[in-house]
């Protein structure tokens, strides 16, 4: 049973509206759940894919650097 208070009136939900309305707020949770994962994945995948290629380009430009550099 659903029971929703608008403006002081009483509205309750029974039968085959109540599992309606339930199965609409899971499907809303889920696609909300879905859509979250959706971008923490991409945000994981693009921080893996820059730590990639940043990493080691950093440790080469770091070996260059050193070979370089004036000897005092």
């Amino acid at each position: 049973m659903i029971v929703i208070t608008r403006n002081g009136e009483t509205t309750v939900l029974t039968g085959w509206r109540e599992w309606l309305v339930k199965l609409v707020i899971f499907m809303a949770c889920v696609l909300l759940f879905g859509v979250i994962a959706f971008v923490m994945f991409g945000l994981a995948l693009t921080i893996g894919a820059i730590a990639l290629v940043v990493i080691p380009a950093a440790l080469i430009v770091g070996l260059i650097g050193t070979v370089f550099a004036r000897r005092v």
